[in-house]
């Protein structure tokens, strides 16, 4: 298939491995601090954090606030889990928030494909878009963290832009400014509601990365244009 002539790009888990297997740094915190918050084990602690998450983020609208102010609501959720326990929020509870934070940024890795994808699409002639939802400075902290910017085009924030994916106009405002038409581009990202569903409801050809290689999961209606497992094979 020969390449578009517009591609816009998902930054988390799509170019950074950045959300993956959150599960292991909640536990190593859970162990970390179950004796400062109060917490019958850190079993019992892991458990609530992770009902607490599950709960949050599960909400569109709770969601789009959530990835806004990230180290607020990490805070919240651990908030909702000792809660869940019947324990007080105290400042080693606020402490145990911003520690799995912490582990988390230090945790964020490119692809090992990523840089040299994209600078093979830009030699190409491909016009890239990076279109991120979330908070400006954490997302522009990671774009300078790792290099991203000479690579695009065009970079575009939720926060800044004032909409994020899958609204429509997110997408549309990215296509216009690198001049291009829906028919005429393609959307990478992880989020099959986001990106792939969202791009699709303005004719982009949808590609959801799935880097673990799990397939789509049981239940969704969402069905990708084309799966990849990692971002070379957008060459291929």
């Amino acid at each position: 298939m020969p390449l578009p002539r517009a591609l816009l790009l998902d930054l988390d888990d799509t170019i950074l491995d950045a959300h993956r297997n959150p599960d292991e740094a909640w536990i190593g915190v859970c162990r970390e601090f179950a004796a400062r918050v109060g917490a019958p084990s850190p079993e019992a602690l892991h458990t609530a954090v992770l009902q607490s998450r599950d709960w949050f983020w599960a909400d569109a609208e709770r969601s789009r606030r959530g990835r806004l102010a990230m180290e607020g609501t990490r805070r919240e959720i651990v908030r909702l889990a000792l809660g869940r326990l019947d324990l007080p929020y105290s400042p080693a509870a606020e402490a145990m928030a911003d520690r799995f934070t912490e582990l988390r940024h230090k945790a964020i890795k490119l692809f090992p494909d990523a840089t040299d994808t994209l600078q093979r699409l830009k030699d190409s002639g491909v016009r890239l878009g990076l279109l991120t939802n979330g908070n400006s400075a954490y997302q522009r902290g990671k774009i300078a963290r790792f290099g991203l910017e000479p690579f695009f085009d065009h970079i575009q924030i939720e926060e800044e832009f004032g909409v994020g994916k899958p609204d429509e106009r997110a997408f549309r405002n990215a296509l216009s400014l690198l001049d291009a038409e829906p028919k005429d581009a393609w959307m990478v990202g992880d989020n099959l509601e986001a990106d792939i569903l969202g791009a699709q409801q303005v004719g982009i050809h949808a590609i959801w990365m799935d880097a673990d290689r799990a397939g789509l999961p049981d239940g969704t209606g969402v069905r990708p244009d084309r799966i990849i497992g990692s971002l070379s094979e957008l060459l291929s």
